[in-house]
């Protein structure tokens, strides 16, 4: 019978038939409509449709959420990837019949209700989730082109916030958020590593922290004295399920402290409240990153090392921030004469 683990409401199947074993999400958090699913898998499984290492692209998606994205930081996007990719791709299709067509299909309809940036993100997800199925399960995965597939992304703008406007945002967000924002822009962190960082992943003693990137991917950060002081003054939860939670939230109803949700939630409401009260525009959440680096950048002058902290596999993606260096220059020039007290130039030359 279809079950449900205690880090995910959607429930699994798992069972057994002429001796090979099919397990995978039932893609629904309806127990009746669980049931269903399970009942036509194991139909499907007598005729012997399944055989050898075949699955679904729904079960695929379901499998390498529960296995790497259940508990982690990317947890709540994988989800909503996974729903974005079976809505405009047909779930119940084996995947060694999927083709680079039934791709390029998904991205024509997928780019007219999102960024391309977006699309290019799923199908990288979309990647790592045949890979794993192939790795772990034997699965025929196909020989798909999913890189040129993607979509041209236009260059991503940076946002830095202002002192100004910092002053004027703590202003006006609640008291309970500023940890987490104050964390946001002394690390450049992203929302959901942050929302999802445990204790187990700060070390004190050896100040440093353990990040869970997008991808899988984990990095150690360091601690300076005032993110050691942060962190030292913050509160826990006295829920058994959110005590491990590095930054949690009052949840007014049961007034206990709970988790606090990436995207949107009572986190989000006050944001969005904060920014407009507080007359900043064109700023999201992702801009305290911007600012991290933008700052660093312009402290340090070292490109290397500002990578390296923003957890950039390429330099080049820390190259958008390369501005701030010619601004220095320019800065740097508007003091410097090369000519001294010599002639001075007026009009136009020759």
């Amino acid at each position: 019978m279809p079950f449900r683990t205690k880090k995910t409401r959607v429930y699994q199947y798992d069972i057994v038939v002429k001796g090979s074993r099919f397990r995978g999400s039932c893609g629904t958090e309806d127990y009746e409509e669980a049931k269903a699913v399970e009942a036509d898998i194991r139909a499907q499984a007598r005729t012997e449709t399944f055989r050898g290492g075949a699955y679904t692209l729904s079960e695929a998606l379901g499998t390498y959420h529960r296995d790497k994205a259940i508990g982690t930081p990317s947890e709540a996007t994988n989800k909503s990837m996974s729903k974005a990719l079976l809505k405009h791709m047909n779930e119940r299709a084996q995947l060694h019949t999927l083709t680079n067509a039934d791709v390029i299909a998904y991205v024509a309809r997928d780019r007219s209700t999102c960024s391309n940036a977006t699309v290019n993100r799923r199908l990288q997800m979309l990647g790592r989730a045949l890979k794993h199925m192939s790795d772990f399960y034997e699965a025929k995965v196909p020989q798909l082109d999913l890189r040129k597939a993607e979509t041209k992304e236009p260059r991503e703008r940076v946002r830095e916030l202002s002192m100004d406007e910092q002053e004027r945002l703590f202003e006006h967000l609640p008291t309970e958020f500023h940890p987490f924002v104050s964390f946001a822009l002394m690390t450049g962190a992203r929302i959901a590593t942050i929302s999802g960082l445990m204790w187990n992943d700060v070390d004190l003693k050896n100040r440093e922290i353990t990040f869970h990137m997008k991808g899988d991917d984990m990095m150690l950060f360091p601690i300076n004295s005032e993110l050691a002081a942060l962190l030292s003054a913050l509160p826990s939860s006295n829920l058994m399920r959110y005590r491990n939670h590095v930054f949690t939230r009052i949840d007014k109803v049961y007034n206990e402290r709970v988790a606090i949700e990436p995207n949107g939630g009572t986190f989000g409401v006050a944001w969005r409240a904060a920014l407009k009260s507080a007359e900043i525009s064109n700023f999201r959440f992702h801009d305290c990153r911007h600012t991290f680096c933008t700052r660093m950048l312009r402290a340090t002058g070292n490109m290397k090392l500002v990578s390296q902290l923003a957890g950039h596999k390429d330099i080049a993606t820390t190259s958008r921030y390369a501005h701030v260096l010619v601004d220095d220059m320019r800065a740097a020039l508007d003091g410097y004469s090369v000519i001294g007290a010599g002639p001075k130039l007026k009009g136009k030359i020759g």
